[in-house]
């Protein structure tokens, strides 16, 4: 069967099942089954029988609305492919925010600053954040074993530098001169109200950050406030959430500062204690 024909036939059945952006997923995953990139898959190929099986197989997975970085196992962010599955949160493009602002400070210049991703899942910040400061020494921290046996997998596939700790939040570190965090910060009562691919398949424990969303955040600034006094913390915070994220940072003495991502949203909170 021919790409473009599978990939019509894959968007119709897509399409029946919900999933929003049918064409644009029904390509990309005949593209992950044959392996082609999109140049290729112009060319409109004849796929063998395997290779069309196996399409059917992903978009079958697809139908049930398993995210599709699930479905391939892979992610990209910062202009890398991350390994991802069960057990790790998906990867999102506004994070890519994190390692900007990290890139950009001052402070990460140095020679053997420590730079701490709590919350790590997949690793993707702590690997993107080590290749754009190869003299930093990046620390990732996760709860979760099943995220830290990604993040581990990823940084070798990047050979990045990165020590992967598991822990609760920053307890399990002593120093840090900048410390990033995407913790979980959607309120317990709204997450089975998200779409099936989040509410039902990614850990719920990346995702719940309580009744108002800011259990972690308030423990992770306290934290950060009376003992580990960062040059630069910077928190990744959900639509809305700004506004609370920066009285809490107020409240702790610091100076805190709010920045968009590309559509638009205040979505990274800095703090900076003086």
């Amino acid at each position: 069967m021919r790409a473009k024909a599978l990939a019509a036939e894959s968007r119709l059945r897509l399409a029946a099942a919900g999933i929003e952006s049918p064409a644009f997923e029904a390509e990309y995953l005949v593209r992950a089954a044959a392996g082609i990139g999109r140049a290729a898959f112009f060319l409109d190929p004849e796929l063998d029988d395997d290779a069309t099986c196996q399409v059917f197989e992903l978009v079958a997975r697809r139908m049930q609305r398993e995210p599709a970085a699930y479905v391939t196992g892979e992610r990209e962010f910062w202009g890398l492919s991350f390994s991802v599955g069960p057990g790790v949160l998906v990867p999102r493009p506004e994070t890519e925010l994190l390692v900007e602002l990290a890139a950009a400070d001052g402070v990460a210049r140095h020679d053997g600053t420590v730079i701490v991703d709590v919350g790590t899942g997949s690793g993707c910040v702590a690997v993107a954040v080590s290749r754009e400061l190869p003299k930093a020494r990046v620390v990732g921290i996760d709860i979760s074993e099943e995220a830290l046996a990604f993040a581990s997998l990823n940084a070798r596939r990047h050979e990045a530098r990165v020590r992967f700790v598991r822990g609760d939040l920053s307890n399990c570190v002593g120093r840090a001169s900048i410390v990033l965090a995407n913790l979980p910060y959607i309120a317990t009562a709204e997450i089975d109200a998200l779409e099936p691919e989040v509410s039902r398949w990614e850990p719920r424990v990346a995702l719940d950050g309580g009744g108002d969303g800011f259990d972690l955040v308030r423990r992770l600034v306290a934290d950060c406030a009376e003992r580990i006094r960062p040059a630069l913390l910077a928190l990744e915070v959900g639509y809305g959430m700004a506004a609370t994220a920066r009285s809490i940072v107020e409240a702790h003495g610091a100076v805190a500062s709010v920045h968009r991502d590309l559509g638009g949203v205040d979505r990274v909170v800095c703090a900076r204690w003086l």
